[in-house]
């Protein structure tokens, strides 16, 4: 099958990628000569020579160029087609997630081990998938500092805040003893703790990425990524029901939506299916838990640093990247500058875009390297930990419902 996408480039000394240059700048010339050539038929004293001369470009780019001798060509960086691949899938996973209103993480996984992993026995994505897995994915991750409004969080008033603080607490230190008695590693119940506690697939991402690396981890990862996506979904149509059963006022209902689903999406989702005033309050109680991102990877970074450094003896001391990563840095530093409100009200769904669409890439590169096999051998234990991980957020944010309620 992929033959068929690889065969004829081939032919003229090109991968699927230049392949895919080539014919959409020559598209592109086609078009403009044409648009030129039709406006010369209405206005004959104009374009008299654009459209012959475009024919002559397209001559030499066509002909010329593809039977020049290959190593007169300068080669595509390596890391283009696999940083290509990994945005267009993302691009591809943002478009059905738009149309289903559903995050884009999941989407990404999927198509990640579906399409990446598949062409990436054929091609060499791994350089690209690697820039995509680490830079962008940082990179991403510290573009959601822009989210985050301190006097909107403030205006959520001090009981709140607290109540919300004291959740995510909980479920961090709770969340990770419940994965090490269902024998999950350390790093794999800080891992599935911290995305059920802060938010959903990009704490999971931002996480793994100061974990120790190993193909142990990126399988953890995208297993959390795929099951935390599922119970969020779950979330997003019971938890509605559930406010309304219980009868919880308004501002009670936003804070057990806010403070239990675990991705603003579909915080969103349950709390705008109940009203709009839920809805808002609900996404800021929401943000009050991704403004802890930086300070839970901050954490675990510092754990993991300290114990390697404990395991390799004294040494040199632990240096800045190791401690507080560039990104975190970033994170703090982004949700300084929108607390001031220096930064413009219309930047920031262009800042929103990036954010999902450069995680979305570091998703499809853990996808690319995740196999259902390798899902499935994990067993029953990492499903029933992330299972008990939600129940217990779910719990303790119903209880600070009550207290407001």
């Amino acid at each position: 099958m992929l033959k068929a996408f690889t065969q004829h480039p081939e032919s003229v000394g090109e991968n699927y990628f230049e392949h895919l240059g080539s014919a959409w700048g020559f598209a592109s010339t086609m078009a403009m000569g044409a648009i030129c050539c039709l406006l010369h038929g209405l206005f004959p004293f104009a374009f008299q020579s654009s459209g012959s001369r475009r024919i002559r470009e397209l001559h030499d780019r066509m002909v010329t160029h593809r039977t020049a001798p290959k190593a007169a060509r300068k080669p595509l960086p390596k890391w283009v087609p696999g940083l290509a691949t990994a945005l267009v899938l993302t691009g591809l996973a943002t478009w059905i997630s738009s149309a289903l209103h559903q995050p884009v993480a999941p989407f990404a996984l999927v198509a990640g081990f579906l399409i990446a992993a598949p062409l990436a026995g054929r091609l060499d994505l791994t350089p690209g998938l690697k820039v995509a897995e680490r830079p962008l994915l940082r990179a991403g991750i510290a573009l959601l500092g822009l989210r985050i409004a301190l006097g909107d969080i403030a205006h959520l008033g001090v009981t709140t805040l607290l109540l919300v603080l004291g959740c995510v607490a909980l479920t961090l230190s709770l969340g990770s003893v419940i994965g090490r008695l269902f024998g999950l590693p350390r790093g794999f119940s800080m891992l599935s703790a911290s995305a059920t506690a802060i938010c959903g697939a990009s704490a999971a991402m931002a996480v793994a990425s100061v974990l120790p690396k190993g193909e142990e981890t990126e399988r953890q990862t995208g297993y959390v990524v795929a099951v935390v996506a599922t119970l969020s979904t779950v979330a997003m149509l019971a938890y509605p029901a559930i406010a309304h059963f219980a009868g919880l006022p308004p501002e009670a209902a936003a804070i057990f939506l806010g403070a239990s689903i675990h991705d603003v999406a579909q915080v969103a989702g349950a709390g705008y299916s109940v009203s709009p005033a839920v809805g808002d309050m609900a996404v800021t109680v929401k943000l009050v838990r991704v403004s802890l991102l930086a300070l839970v990877v901050a954490t675990v970074a510092f754990s993991f640093a300290s114990a390697a450094k404990s395991a390799q003896g004294e040494g040199k001391a632990l240096g800045r990247a190791a401690l507080l990563p560039g990104f975190v840095i970033a994170f703090f530093a982004l949700a300084g500058l929108r607390s001031t409100g220096v930064v413009p009200a219309e930047v920031l769904p262009a800042a929103t875009f990036a954010s999902n669409l450069l995680i979305g890439a570091g998703v499809v590169a853990v996808g690319a390297k995740t196999s259902i096999a390798g899902l499935k051998s994990m067993g029953w234990r990492p499903l029933a930990a992330l299972a008990c991980q939600t129940a217990l957020l779910c719990g303790l944010a119903f209880g600070a419902a009550q207290i407001v309620g």
